[in-house]
């Protein structure tokens, strides 16, 4: 299946969907292909991006190359939870003593309610959610 754009003598664009180069070529030939706004035969194809297929090897070296993003966030996670200080249920109450100066400056995640992270939005204290990805990509 391939997909070609024309463009009609009105200036109407179009796509059009061919089962293979030689069904495209016979419908033109025989003036076959019509603008589905005004109905002229008088179209051209126009040329416009194309995509390029890599073989499937490539396509798996690639794929591996570059993680998804459900692989991203995961990573992403991992690295917390290996990296920062895990302060559980306290974590609103240990940012706002780090952003303070109460407490020594360091890496912290936890875990913390909607209302938590409101208020800590409100007093300009920054933090990034951790997005539970096993939850949601299934």
């Amino acid at each position: 299946m391939i997909a070609i754009d024309f463009e009609c003598s009105n200036m109407h664009r179009f796509e059009g969907h061919f089962s293979d180069h030689d069904a495209y070529t016979r419908q033109l030939e025989r003036k076959m292909i019509a603008c589905p706004v005004c109905d002229t035969r008088d179209v051209k194809r126009i040329y416009t991006g194309c995509s390029i297929h890599a073989r499937t090897s490539e396509a798996s070296r690639l794929e591996k190359q570059q993680p998804n993003i459900f692989e991203a966030i995961k990573a992403f996670n991992r690295y917390v939870r290996e990296n920062f200080e895990n302060v559980g249920k306290d974590f609103a109450d240990a940012a706002r003593a780090i952003h303070y100066g109460i407490e020594k400056e360091r890496n912290i995640f936890g875990e913390s309610t909607l209302e938590e992270i409101e208020e800590l939005r409100k007093e300009d204290i920054s933090i990034l959610p951790l997005i539970e990805i096993e939850k949601i990509e299934n």
